[in-house]
């Protein structure tokens, strides 16, 4: 009687691999705006071969919004063939300072095929503030000054972005100040929607030419999500030189004056006892 032996084989399931290539432009997202996506898709199926009604749909997780349709269909692509969607994605401010993960999924047939192959791919998002920084308010105490005088500038900082800024720093700039640390005023950290006020004592320079001049209010700031991205904000505001005043710049003609007719009265004394000294 032959026994009847039962051998276990293993079988093994290859998982298809992906046979489109997926990148992605726009993934960072600034809170608060539209921001626009393109996503790139090539057609890199390892037989050579092309694809037939492909369908390509983006999906985003809350609480980002894609605005309009998120469906793109093509009849084919062909191998080496790239296709790129570029639709808005609305970040709201609450999303700033987040990383998100999206799916894109890509359904697609093969010459001769009944069915559709499928492929998801990951698309990696991040949304981050902004800082715009206003310079508002600008007065000048007091609007005229002369040559070698001083005043004092005041004005206000605005950050009406929806981020922090740090290490903001206000600097007056003009040909007729004297240069120097006084003319730069530190405010340090400026939040959303918060005014900062700043004001700074300006020295003049001597030998200034009456007239017209304009002095140029620069504020700067860091963002500590892109270190190597200036934040600036600039206001121009004028201001007058007028002449000097030369204060007490008739007293002495006066003075010589007195002095010419007391030597006047005296010749003519001198003349009436002895005659006339020209005699």
């Amino acid at each position: 009687m032959l026994g009847l032996c039962l051998v276990r084989v293993p079988v093994a399931f290859a998982q298809a691999s992906d046979h489109l290539t997926v990148s992605v432009t726009g993934q960072s997202l600034i809170a608060g705006f539209n921001n626009t996506v393109s996503i790139t898709v090539t057609n890199n199926y390892s037989g050579y071969i092309a694809i037939y009604d492909v369908d390509i749909s983006p999906s985003l997780p809350a609480p980002l919004v894609e605005v309009g349709d998120n469906h793109w269909h093509y009849d084919s692509i062909q191998y080496g063939q790239s296709v790129t969607i570029t639709f808005p994605v609305y970040a709201p401010s609450s999303a700033a300072g987040s990383s998100y993960q999206g799916t894109l999924t890509a359904t697609y047939k093969q010459l001769g095929d009944v069915s559709y192959t499928t492929e998801s791919h990951l698309l990696s998002l991040s949304v981050t503030g902004y800082i715009n920084l206003v310079v508002y308010g600008i007065q000048i105490t007091p609007s005229e000054i002369s040559s070698g005088g001083n005043t004092t500038i005041s004005g206000n900082i605005l950050n009406d972005g929806n981020l922090a800024s740090y290490n903001a720093n206000v600097t007056i700039a003009s040909d007729i100040l004297i240069p120097g640390s006084q003319n730069s005023v530190f405010l340090g950290e400026v939040d959303p929607n918060i005014p900062r006020p700043f004001s700074a004592i300006l020295v003049f320079k001597q030998g200034l030419q009456p007239g017209n001049y304009t002095l140029n209010v620069t504020v700067s700031a860091t963002d500590n999500n892109r270190p190597g991205v200036p934040i600036l904000g600039q206001a121009n505001t004028p201001i007058q030189v007028i002449r000097q005043t030369q204060t007490g710049a008739t007293r002495g003609p006066t003075h010589v004056g007195v002095v010419q007719q007391i030597f006047t009265f005296l010749r003519d004394l001198f003349n009436a006892f002895f005659g006339s000294s020209t005699a």
